[in-house]
């Protein structure tokens, strides 16, 4: 049978940032980000002078609300799930919503010194951080009035709005990062280049992406891993994905007896170590089904933890390096 239902929190956000779907409380400038198609129209900004010079201006974001922020902000707070996006531009905020992402993501070791603001957020936890700018990235549009009385609240999509490349460039224009936006794309798509030469892969062979998660199965559509696949080494959906794809489909839930309409050439399995996730695969590659599927009998499927099913330019490229290793541990067997 199969599924296109919503699925809600407090599970919902763990499951839908791994199905869409990467210290101190300044900014650096030491990073910068990957892929995807540019803004076509970003939100502006202008100075708004007080005295001899302007520490504030005004920019109207993705809601088309004006907000007054400050020019140079020094304490963020970010409420969303791809926090790897401001990381991505060398800009750690002060809180961001690490509750449920924290543990989740493919760059733990970029969250230190972050302080987990809660999902929903707390509004007291966010007050003990004096933050001068907030960015608002969630999909329940209920908490923007709220942060907009703590400190100037800028929308910058809900929930994973925009693809990677288009929210990065976003969030560039707002901080003035463009130049390390630039940067960023640009070595991520050498490092693409580098990847694809590496591997040899043959240009349009068919993929699909399997999530197993706790008991569910998930056929992932053009987002998450696929974003890599399909946008970024050439590979294709097999039918049944493309279906989903064209449907606009972020993701679909599946039963076993369904599974071999949606597996291309190669499949990639995306898990994680929950004893329940891993019943749930060993159930499955224990049947008659899987065992006969092409792609199982022929060696073609690679497994990747389920962090990399997020889609901020962190974890897509460091997940360009775990393909590598992957591919390369499969030519040794």
């Amino acid at each position: 049978m199969l599924s296109t239902k919503k699925i809600f929190l407090p599970l919902t956000l763990l499951i839908l940032t791994l199905i869409l779907a990467a210290c101190g409380q300044s900014i650096n400038t030491n990073n910068a980000a990957p892929s995807a198609a540019a803004a076509t129209e970003s939100p502006t900004a202008s100075p708004v002078a007080t005295g001899d010079a302007a520490t504030t201006r005004l920019y109207t974001d993705y809601k088309k609300r004006e907000v007054e922020i400050p020019t140079d902000p020094q304490h963020i707070v970010y409420v969303g799930s791809n926090p790897g996006d401001l990381l991505a531009l060398g800009i750690k905020p002060a809180g961001a919503s690490l509750s449920v992402i924290g543990t989740q993501v493919a760059y733990p070791d970029l969250l230190e010194g972050i302080e987990d603001i809660g999902y929903p957020f707390s509004a007291e936890k966010i007050l003990a951080l004096s933050p001068d700018l907030i960015i608002f990235d969630d999909w329940d549009e209920t908490g923007i009035e709220a942060l907009s009385k703590i400190a100037p609240t800028v929308v910058v999509g809900l929930d994973g709005t925009f693809p990677t490349e288009e929210r990065v460039r976003q969030l560039a224009d707002l901080f003035g990062r463009t130049e390390a936006a630039d940067r960023w794309f640009n070595d991520y798509q050498a490092k693409v280049a580098s990847v694809k030469k590496q591997l040899n892969l043959t240009e349009g062979d068919t993929a699909t992406s399997l999530l197993v998660l706790g008991s569910e199965l998930y056929i992932m559509g053009g987002k998450g891993l696929n974003e890599t696949l399909y946008g970024q080494l050439g590979f294709k959906p097999a039918e049944g994905v493309q279906k989903l794809v064209d449907a606009g489909e972020r993701f679909v839930t599946i039963s076993d007896e369904v599974l071999p309409q949606y597996i291309g050439k190669h499949m990639f399995i995306l898990t994680d170590t929950s004893s329940k996730t891993a019943a749930r695969q060993s159930a499955l590659m224990d049947s008659g089904l899987w065992k006969a599927i092409p792609a199982v009998k022929e060696g073609r499927v690679y497994t990747f933890d389920s962090k990399y099913n997020f889609d901020d330019p962190i974890t897509l490229d460091r997940l360009l390096d775990e393909i590598v290793e992957i591919f390369g541990s499969k030519g040794k067997e």
